[in-house]
């Protein structure tokens, strides 16, 4: 009797697979013209950072700081006398220099009291003294924190690219058609390693401590941007000195402007290089990765064409695409497996989705014993209430 039962289920459940095989044989042949008619490309990007630091540059600008601080913060001043000629009456003060350029220019003169031999001018030369930061050496200051500035800028923006050891990018993009719709899609997949061990977290410490040395470096600069030297520089235009730089006797001989000069130097003929070496790989992949990219761009489709209002409809949709789905992952499955060199038999693939399948149908069944016990309880509960109320 127990034999009959087995039998019976056996040929209800061959019928079953057999009606779900018939129905998914449209979306077979829909799902082999979908991977027919793909046009797919991936690229893969991965960049890789060593512990090695180059920081040599770091040392030698925090070394000159507090020198270029001392000539900011002790400016030169030029003494300038500017001459012009103004009319008499605008004419406040009259020096030496302006009775010798009368005396040169005696058609200033007006008239000449005859009796008192007085000297009336209709014009006069006056001399005018100011103080201007506008000297070769302060132009030499001034364009030496402009070329740092734009130093440190380059080294902020390698330090940022530092953030991890490790970067990884996948890109994918594909277009294919069923004859009733286009379909397209973009993928980018990226990750970062995080740190796993002490080396790790020692380079992680490490471009942590670069970045605070760098951000006093910027605090000086920014300080300096802000001083009565800059700003009034800044106002005037002035030009920016360009090599070879003038050995005027305060750069020879000033212990500040010294250190300066090394500093222009060090810039000058600083060669670009990286904060720590890098390597990767850059790749289009091969036909196998980028046949898994074509079969997850199928499956992600599915997806799509299964959402559905009614879980009905999806669960009918879905249902027809399992079939298609199997086959294809088993097709890639066994693909992958004799292309790596793997001998496999046909029992050993069958006893392998024998196990997965018996192990799914566990699950679900203690899901199903759950699902019974719970509705089992929920009514005992109910019922209980229900007398309480008679």
């Amino acid at each position: 009797m127990a034999k009959g039962k087995t039998d019976s289920t056996n040929v209800k459940q061959s019928a079953r697979v057999t009606r779900l095989q018939a129905k998914a044989e449209t979306e077979k042949k829909q799902a082999e013209v979908f991977m027919k008619k793909m046009d797919s490309h991936m690229r893969f990007k991965s960049e890789m950072a060593s512990g090695t630091m180059a920081i040599d540059w770091l040392a030698e600008i925090e070394f000159a700081c507090p020198y270029v601080d001392n000539i900011i913060r002790n400016p030169r001043l030029l003494l300038i006398n500017e001459e012009d000629i103004v009319e008499i009456e605008k004419a406040k003060k009259v020096s030496v220099e302006s009775v010798k350029d009368l005396a040169k220019h005696t058609h200033y003169i007006e008239k000449v009291d005859e009796v008192t031999n007085e000297v009336q001018p209709s014009k006069i030369l006056i001399m005018r003294r100011e103080e201007t930061y506008n000297t070769y050496e302060n132009r030499f200051i001034y364009t030496l924190i402009l070329n740092l500035s734009r130093f440190l800028m380059t080294k902020e923006k390698l330090l940022e690219e530092y953030e991890s050891k490790s970067d990884k990018t996948l890109e994918y993009i594909a277009t294919t058609n069923t004859n009733d719709e286009k379909i397209n899609i973009e993928l980018k997949i990226s990750a970062k390693e995080l740190p796993k061990d002490q080396d790790g977290k020692d380079f992680e410490d490490e471009i942590a401590q670069i970045k605070a040395r760098v951000k006093r470096v910027r605090d000086y600069i920014n300080s300096w941007r802000r001083s009565e030297l800059m700003t009034s520089l800044d106002r005037l235009r002035v030009s920016l000195v360009i090599p070879p730089i003038k050995k005027t006797n305060m750069i020879l001989k000033n212990p500040n402007f010294q250190i300066a000069m090394k500093l222009w130097t060090f810039l000058q003929t600083y060669e670009e290089g990286n904060i720590g070496s890098k390597g990767g790989l850059d790749t289009t992949g091969d036909d196998i990765l980028k046949g898994i990219m074509d079969d997850a761009f199928l499956l992600n489709y599915y997806v799509l064409d299964a959402i559905n209002a009614s879980k009905k409809q999806q669960r009918e949709k879905l249902t027809k695409y399992a079939v298609v789905m199997i086959n294809q992952q088993v097709k890639r499955v066994i693909s992958l497996l004799l292309n790596s060199g793997i001998d496999i038999s046909t029992d050993e693939i069958l006893n392998m989705v024998s196990i997965e399948l018996k192990s799914e149908q566990s699950r679900s069944l203690v899901g199903s014993h759950d699902v019974k016990r719970k509705f089992r309880n929920v009514m005992k509960e109910y019922l209980e209430r229900m007398r309480e109320f008679r």
